[in-house]
């Protein structure tokens, strides 16, 4: 059941986004992680790799022919733009180059809107360390066996990767629960990807795959082509974001656990208990500017959660964020906070009023 609720303030929204990498994280029940330093990635278990692409029907591990040139362009050198995919998320890369199985680790390319190339040759003190260090065992481990150096990232012939992970499952979104010892988080290709990641801009015939190797990049096979774009991790909320509270509304920053704000509970809008609370440091985030039917705006992470269940990044205009609240427009813009919040409430839902429309709580996945 969907609900809307007003609220007696009329206060000014502004916004929502990111629980990634370090994390402080404070409740009531116990659980989840405590502070964890480190990553910015989904999965700490990332990537396949590929071949390099080329033009003329040349074939990668990753990929089939490529719209790419042979070889990477000089930076700055004319190209012409690819049409606008309508998508909210930009790309990532529209040609990538190398073999390495490491996406991070392959020379990427971007046809800029002023017709120029934006070429990124990879960082030499990152990938100079080989996909597969001896450390690794020689087979992939069984996730959730334990391990020694939380460092340590094995990437496969098989396509198999594999990391020693200091968060449990692997993963620090939406919120690293720490563990000690580390433990093994691995993953293997999906359905309909290849068992190296595809280059970007190299032909696909398996519409609608999905093989990004974490949320912060997707790899998507659309109109025949494999494109690389920015992935939208579940990510939280800016510091000024308004929560709905017997109070009134209160600053997401200013909660606690334990303090009281509005849920639904079993089809029932209550006041309950905050049972978790975390804090994280970001930089270089980008996010949705959603502006309701009423006026008032939500910033938030495109990957957060709705309290029907969704993400903000399907949101169209014309939707219901709830059921009194018609999404009028969205549109992706840089986070300018250097932290970011979420909450969990204590609730059959773990929903939670924001600028007045039910949305959902990335610590309740």
């Amino acid at each position: 059941m969907r609900h809307s609720f007003t609220l007696a303030a009329a206060l000014t929204c502004v916004g929502l986004v990111g629980c990634s990498g370090e994390t402080t994280n404070t409740n009531t029940t116990g659980g989840g992680g405590s502070s964890a330093s480190g990553g910015t990635g989904g999965s700490s278990a990332s990537g396949g790799g590929g071949g390099s692409s080329a033009s003329g029907g040349a074939s990668g591990a990753g990929g089939g022919a490529s719209v790419c040139p042979a070889s990477p362009p000089t930076n700055g050198a004319g190209c012409t733009p690819p049409p606008d995919n309508g998508s909210l998320f930009p790309d990532a890369a529209h040609c990538s180059w190398g073999d390495d199985p490491r996406p991070a680790c392959r020379t990427t390319a971007k046809c800029m809107s002023d017709e120029t190339w934006a070429v990124k040759a990879p960082d030499a003190n990152v990938c100079a360390a080989p996909p597969l260090p001896a450390a690794c065992p020689g087979a992939p481990p069984t996730s959730g066996t334990t391990c020694s150096d939380a460092t340590l990232a094995c990437w496969y012939e098989s396509g198999a990767r594999c990391a020693c992970s200091g968060c449990k499952g692997g993963s620090a979104y939406p919120v690293c629960q720490t563990i000690d010892p580390p433990e093994w988080a691995c993953a293997t290709p999906a359905a309909g990807c290849p068992s190296q990641l595809p280059q970007a801009g190299s032909t696909c015939d398996s519409p609608g795959a999905s093989c990004g190797p974490s949320c912060e990049l997707e790899i998507v096979c659309e109109g025949g082509i494999w494109n690389w774009r920015q992935g939208s991790c579940p990510i939280c909320a800016s510091p000024e974001t308004p929560i709905a509270t017997p109070a009134g509304e209160r600053s997401i920053s200013e909660l606690r656990a334990g303090d009281l704000v509005y849920s639904v509970d079993h089809d029932a809008i209550v006041a309950v208990p905050l049972a978790r609370v975390a804090s994280t440091p970001v930089a270089n985030h980008e996010v949705l500017r959603v502006t309701l039917a009423g006026g008032r705006v939500l910033e938030i992470s495109a990957g957060h959660p709705t309290a029907a269940g969704g993400t903000f990044a399907a949101l169209r205009p014309g939707d219901e964020l709830d059921s009194g609240h018609v999404v009028l427009s969205v549109e992706r813009i840089p986070y300018a906070h250097a932290r970011t919040f979420d909450i969990l409430p204590l609730s059959s839902t773990g929903s939670y009023f924001a600028a007045g429309a039910e949305i959902g709580s990335s610590l309740a996945r």
